[in-house]
């Protein structure tokens, strides 16, 4: 079964600094958690406003998910990226139609 995790805050500091933060942690984390199940990230900033950010990531197993995100040095990083504790949820592919162009 295909998971995805959703995780959205609100950034500190800039856009700028923002993006420093999230691409020196996804450079560190991926290759841990790409062989813990990770097979993508996406991140998007909301229009209106720059500074709500969401990631989704998309994973192959629930374990390696729980093992990542209950893992202290995400909480750490977290911290440096955002202002406050993210909301993280994970869902279940549904199984029903769906399409993505890219």
């Amino acid at each position: 079964m295909q998971y995805v995790v959703v995780v959205r805050g609100r950034l500190k500091g800039d856009k700028m600094q923002a993006q420093a933060v999230h691409d020196a942690t996804v450079g560190q984390i991926s290759p841990q958690s790409r062989s813990m199940g990770s097979i993508g990230h996406q991140t998007f900033l909301r229009a209106d406003d720059p500074k709500e950010f969401l990631a989704v990531d998309f994973w192959s197993n629930m374990e390696g998910i729980e093992k990542l995100y209950s893992d202290p040095n995400l909480a750490v990083e977290f911290g440096k990226l955002f202002d406050g504790q993210p909301e993280v949820t994970i869902w279940g592919n549904s199984g029903w139609m769906s399409y993505m162009d890219m």
